[in-house]
């Protein structure tokens, strides 16, 4: 069994938000080690754990559901350029995006305190200069730059790129097991282990089954449907409030982006009514197959009618998993001994998963939670 050197926090889960709090811990001058999987060869032929940020696009934007939200991303999305720069990857395409929301004025206002440039717009303006047909009367936003979409894949890829430039050890592999050991912890799997004085969990919806105690969260799996369509330049990314096809409560969709396979496609999904909750031991399964019928024909319905002159052609599907809390804000802190955790983005966290790393990573620095936000706002709450 390989035998790594003693660091100072070790961040298991090396998705947005951990490889986020790797490279803040890194660059503070913290030895870390960054310890997550790459995405699955095959995803059928894995026992997991998976992560949702295995894909091409996620929306981005300073206009946020509450004061929070917004604060967050408007300060992750203003280190985008700099991660970029430095890592020597780009991920970040500011295309703008849509907000048809009964609120969406609020949306703006938020927004506003933060510099961007949201404002509200007619249906009228969205069908002319984007092709986007919404009639369902709601409040129109739109944002432009930086609000458009961003690679999660290529994200984390900055993220760990940058952890490793300032000194951090990245490990390509599971956590399989967690114990103290030698006034530390000792964390093992195939890679063999490593002991860390203190250590993060960000695990999205999987490793439960390494700790005794549980958090309050909900695997909500959904289902996403990447539709074939050129990518003509006028879509923006899209988050709608009671859609066409009113099985779902809000649909969202990144404009065409180019997927792994060559195809260009425009992703859709939501949030159904119907949700379907997993347990832990459902989340492989659900990861191993295409997703939920009734979602798939729902997502299709909203996208034709909502681009009712767009040349959409073969549709693809996969499933997806948000972990949700009760509050609807993300878990941020301290557990037990030297374990912190930050889980749960609620499925808004991908924009601003390095403001949320940073956070996290401020638990294990001397001058402790570094934000004007109330700790309060994120404490994680046990099953």
């Amino acid at each position: 069994m390989t035998s790594h050197e003693r660091v100072d926090v070790a961040v298991i889960g090396r998705g947005l938000i951990g490889s986020g709090a790797g490279r803040h811990l890194a660059e503070s001058g913290r030895s870390v080690a960054l310890i997550g999987p790459g995405e699955p060869s095959d995803w059928n032929a894995s026992d997991g754990p998976f992560s949702s940020h295995h894909d091409q696009g996620r929306i981005t934007r300073i206009a946020g559901r509450n004061a929070m939200w917004t604060e967050v991303a408007a300060h992750a999305c203003a280190r985008y350029a700099d991660i970029e720069a430095r890592s020597g990857i780009g991920f970040h395409t500011p295309q703008g995006v849509l907000v048809a929301y009964p609120d969406a004025a609020d949306w703006v206002d938020r927004a506003g305190h933060w510099g961007s440039n949201a404002r509200l717009v007619d249906a009228d303006w969205v069908r002319s200069e984007t092709g986007v047909a919404i009639e369902n009367g709601l409040e129109i936003a739109f944002e432009g730059a930086p609000a458009g979409h961003i690679n999660p894949r290529r994200l984390v890829a900055a993220q760990t790129r940058l952890t490793e430039l300032s000194g951090g050890v990245v490990i390509d592999d599971a956590v399989r097991a967690v114990e103290p050991r030698n006034g530390g912890i000792e964390l093992s799997g195939t890679f063999g282990s490593i002991m860390a004085d203190r250590i993060l969990v960000s695990t999205g919806g999987f490793g439960s089954e390494l700790f005794d105690w549980k958090l309050d969260v909900e695997r909500r799996a959904r289902t996403i449907v990447m539709a074939r369509l050129p990518d003509d330049g006028r879509i923006p990314s899209l988050i709608l409030d009671q859609p066409p096809d009113d099985r779902i409560q809000e649909v969202y969709w990144v404009p065409p982006v180019e997927y792994p396979d060559g195809s260009v496609r425009i992703k859709i999904g939501g949030n159904m009514k119907d949700t379907i909750l997993l347990e832990p031991d459902d989340l492989v399964d659900w990861f191993h197959g295409d997703g939920d019928p009734a979602e798939i024909d729902c997502l299709r319905n909203n996208l034709r009618a909502l681009l009712p002159d767009a040349p959409l052609g073969d549709v693809t599907t996969q499933p997806c998993v948000i972990t949700g809390t009760s509050t609807g804000m993300p878990y941020i802190g301290m557990v037990d001994d030297g374990i912190g955790v930050a889980i749960a983005g609620n499925g808004s966290a991908a924009k601003s998963s390095d403001e949320l790393g940073r956070l996290a990573a401020s638990l294990f620095g001397e001058a402790g939670w570094s934000s004007r936000l109330d700790p309060s706002l994120f404490t994680p709450q046990f099953a």
